[in-house]
């Protein structure tokens, strides 16, 4: 049985993320872990300094009590499916410990949780739970865009620049989820050289090894601007349904996303971006 995060705060972003969980695996067995987490807000806590701690307790019982009926507002919602057990989990703490906690003490294996308002790369890493989760956190993590419409993942693009060397363990995920859904996998290398060196041309052979049971496909796009390049390939596909990165990408991925000035994305608005994370990393 898979184990799976998904944190809420009972928006309609989030709400739609844990729709879109229940879908993506609605044929296999799966525990999912309902997480809210909340905290007396900074101003509040200025307030109440002077007051006496009965006083705070009560008002985090407060908050809490209604985290819980809030729970059980969410359960109603949600589909019956013979395959899926939901816990639910209401925790007063820092939002990245409480998932730190959740991930460490539930053999958690998956993250999937909703971003909002994510019109480009910079703004899906940066200023939001979810990029704090996809870059800090050691466990896999589905990020799905706001009012993001389940769809199967039928085409999943993979870009990599080829200078990592990878091994069987890096890639399980994503071969499990292509083997999963019936997906075919595009390989997208982007260089204004056409030509592989020694050593990238090694690390596609061993690629290609480790997808031999997968249908894959080879796109080498000469742009200089990763971005703006993922962009117009993701348009001229159309049918793209979900972006994959490896975490030991990390230094080949903030280059590309952590540029000053970051073109707003139009598949970053409606294309669910799935990160994994090496577990040596």
């Amino acid at each position: 049985m898979k184990n799976i995060l998904l944190p809420t705060d009972f928006s309609d972003n989030s709400i739609n993320a844990i729709e879109y969980a229940s879908q993506l695996f609605k044929e296999i067995p799966c525990k999912f872990y309902l997480l809210n987490v909340f905290k007396i807000p900074y101003l509040a806590n200025e307030e109440l300094m002077d007051q006496n701690v009965a006083e705070l307790a009560a008002l985090e019982e407060e908050m809490y009590d209604n985290s819980k009926l809030e729970m059980e507002k969410l359960l109603e919602l949600l589909p019956t499916n013979k395959f899926h057990e939901f816990k639910t989990i209401s925790d007063y703490n820092l939002f990245n410990l409480a998932v730190h906690q959740v991930v460490e003490e539930k053999n958690i294996e998956l993250i999937i949780m909703g971003t909002k308002g994510a019109t480009g790369a910079k703004e899906i890493f940066m200023g939001s739970n979810t990029g704090d989760v996809v870059m800090r956190s050691s466990c896999n993590v589905i990020a799905v865009p706001e009012k993001h419409s389940f769809k199967t993942p039928k085409e999943i693009v993979f870009p990599t620049d080829f200078q990592i060397e990878y091994d069987l363990e890096d890639l399980a995920p994503l071969i499990s989820l292509a083997e999963m859904n019936g997906s075919s996998i595009r390989i997208v290398h982007f260089s204004e050289q056409t030509d592989l060196d020694q050593i990238q041309e090694e690390n596609k052979r061993k690629l290609s090894s480790f997808l031999v049971n997968v249908p894959h496909e080879y796109f080498t796009l000469s742009s200089s601007d990763f971005v703006e390049g993922l962009n117009c390939f993701a348009q001229s596909r159309g049918n793209i349904d979900m972006i994959v990165i490896i975490g030991r990408h990390y230094g080949f991925f903030q280059r590309l996303f952590f540029k000053p000035k970051v073109r707003s994305l139009s598949f970053h608005t409606n294309i669910p971006l799935f990160v994994i994370h090496h577990i040596n990393e």
